[in-house]
């Protein structure tokens, strides 16, 4: 991969900015990269909203989040986040594997935006016969004040006795699975209305403090204040959500059930 450092002002970067390489791929045990692109029609800005979004993640991808946390911290922004399987979906996973393939569990995900485009994001998807790591990068730069390219790529780690072959083919499978995800935020993100000062409950998580640590990047270097780079930390009380969100799924496979049923 190429890193082009953009700065108006002129300065070389620092650095700490440097995004780090990601050690674990050199054991060998890893696919190739399997990467894709879209344009998306919308201001870039509306993409760094979903770092803090939990709820997302159970109404438009169909998960099940049981942890949340966000750290923001200089010019890093991590999202931690544990879900599992919803039992009335049939999981976008799922959708692209095999009939008899092992069904899908959940997820754990450690992703961090070093700066404002670029996100590492380390995955852990759970399987009825194992998990299976994966990295995925999510990156993009403006086309114009309406536009811009998303660039997402990913790499699996292959299963002990799995071929070489069928890693890859599971690589291809997961990326059609992520890429399923992202066009379902794609939807989102060029539908979306910007709100400068919404209305917020607890569950919607640390807007606020997300976009002042975004603001950092659309200001001169000496005009960066504390606020936007101090470390701030948010973990979601999930308790409220996966009770609501489990009486939901219970008459979800209830109403399958009675719609299912001989008249």
């Amino acid at each position: 991969m190429l890193f082009v450092w953009n700065d108006p002002e002129g300065n070389p970067p620092p650095a700490e900015v440097t995004i780090p390489v990601i050690e674990k791929f050199n054991d060998g045990e890893w696919t190739d990269w399997v990467w894709n692109q879209m344009v998306v029609d919308t201001n870039c800005r509306e993409v760094i909203d979903n770092v803090v979004d939990m709820a997302h993640f159970f109404y438009v991808h169909k998960s099940f989040p049981t942890y949340f946390k966000n750290v923001f911290e200089g010019h890093v922004a991590t999202q931690y986040f544990d879900g599992v399987q919803r039992e009335d979906v049939v999981h976008q996973q799922d959708a692209v594997a095999a009939a008899d393939a092992p069904k899908f569990i959940g997820s754990e995900s450690e992703a961090a935006y070093w700066g404002p485009s670029f996100m590492i994001d380390h995955l852990d998807h759970k399987f009825e016969d194992g998990s299976n790591p994966s990295v995925l990068i999510n990156a993009h730069y403006p086309i114009d004040n309406n536009s811009f390219m998303l660039i997402f790529g990913l790499r699996v780690k292959r299963r002990e006795g799995m071929t070489a072959e069928a890693a890859e083919a599971g690589a291809q499978r997961t990326g059609q699975g992520i890429l399923t995800g992202f066009m379902q935020d794609v939807e989102i993100w060029k539908n979306k209305t910007r709100i400068d000062n919404p209305l917020l409950c607890e569950e919607d998580g640390p807007v606020y403090q997300l976009r002042r640590w975004y603001q950092q990047f659309y200001v001169d270097v000496a005009d960066v204040t504390p606020e936007m780079t101090d470390r701030f930390e948010f973990e979601i009380d999930t308790t409220a959500a996966v009770k609501a969100w489990t009486a939901e799924v219970e008459q979800n496979i209830a109403l399958k059930e009675t719609a299912g049923a001989p008249a």
